[in-house]
């Protein structure tokens, strides 16, 4: 007890579970009430102040971690405010990830970026915030995603349950090595113990994951950068790259050359302002998907094995509107 009747080791106490509950969430309240060495009550009057003080919290007994909902002890980062309006805008796009789970959780920690913002910052950004949240069956399911996070930050083998579109659920096991975000939606990449070889797997598909009491050290040479390299898209593969090279019309010209997708794009410019977008991807198939969302105003020149494959789809869509018996001018295909 101090000369003025203070409790310094009280103080200590809570300070060390204000501490223990950010650093390691994982930990029950029995964990923590143990390293603290209080009781039950105790430990519930250590919470009740750190509460009285504007820390928000609760243990989640169904995910095994405590949840900080909100922290008024959160000081603002050491950023410019450039960089903190770059944060809270792309968070606001957050509408276009196909992931709630995450989502949800991102808008929260903006939130919480904003707290601590002038307030002519927070009048600017908070518009952003507050639309429409993403529907909660959208993505993958919020146990598999937190699932998948502790994996891969406790570098933990996980057993999964993966169910591909038009295809039975498959069990198998997997060691994380990295999440990431592509074209809206939460991607893993990982060593697949049945295919002995690093896949990509997509969250949304995993309908089961569990932790297993295996840890990892062994990357074998996984690279996050280095395999996205010659992805154009999604897929990374370790087939060697491809060259393909499309043209696009006067009118999609322009907006072509406002998209950048790797580093190995070539933009070659013609006298009639059409354009030939060429690229390497070890996955050719993505780059045709990627140009027939321009229907008529493109065209593969290679290789020969994707152009054909494009006019076979071309030919299918004139079959389903009923074409085929009749010329169409507005579907320029060479054969």
């Amino acid at each position: 007890m101090g000369a003025n009747g203070f409790d310094s080791s009280k103080l200590e106490r809570v300070l060390y579970l204000y501490m223990a509950i950010k650093a390691t969430p994982g930990k029950s309240p029995g964990e923590l009430r143990q390293e603290l060495g209080v009781g039950t009550s105790t430990y519930g009057r250590y919470c009740a102040l750190l509460k009285g003080l504007g820390m928000d919290f609760r243990f989640d007994r169904k995910a095994r971690r405590h949840v900080i909902e909100k922290d008024a002890f959160l000081t603002a980062p050491d950023l410019t405010l450039d960089e903190r309006l770059a944060i809270i805008l792309a968070m606001g796009r957050l509408g276009g990830l196909q992931e709630s789970f995450l989502a949800s959780r991102a808008r929260k920690a903006a939130t919480k970026l904003l707290a601590v913002n002038e307030a002519s910052v927070a009048a600017a950004c908070s518009a952003l915030l507050s639309g429409p949240e993403m529907p909660a069956h959208v993505g993958g399911r919020g146990q598999v995603v937190d699932t998948l996070f502790r994996a891969v930050t406790e570098r933990r083998r996980i057993a999964v349950s993966y169910a591909k579109p038009h295809a039975e659920p498959e069990e198998f096991e997997v060691d994380p090595y990295q999440l990431y975000v592509l074209d809206g939606a939460l991607y893993l990449d990982g060593y697949h113990w049945g295919r002995r070889a690093v896949r990509c797997f997509k969250a949304c598909r995993i309908r089961r994951a569990r932790l297993t009491e295996i840890t990892f050290t062994n990357n074998r040479d996984y690279a996050y950068h280095e395999r996205r390299l010659s992805s154009f898209r999604v897929f990374a593969t370790e087939r060697e790259p491809e060259t393909v090279r499309i043209w696009f019309s006067p009118f999609a010209a322009p907006y072509i050359r406002e998209e950048y997708h790797n580093p190995s794009q070539l933009l070659t410019d013609n006298p009639d302002d059409s354009l030939v977008y060429e690229v390497r991807a070890t996955e050719p198939r993505e780059v045709l998907w990627w140009a027939m969302r321009w229907g008529a105003d493109f065209e593969v020149l290679e290789p020969e094995w994707l152009r054909e494959e494009a006019m076979e789809k071309v030919r299918g869509m004139v079959g389903r509107y009923g074409m085929g018996g009749r010329e169409s001018k507005s579907i320029a295909v060479t054969e």
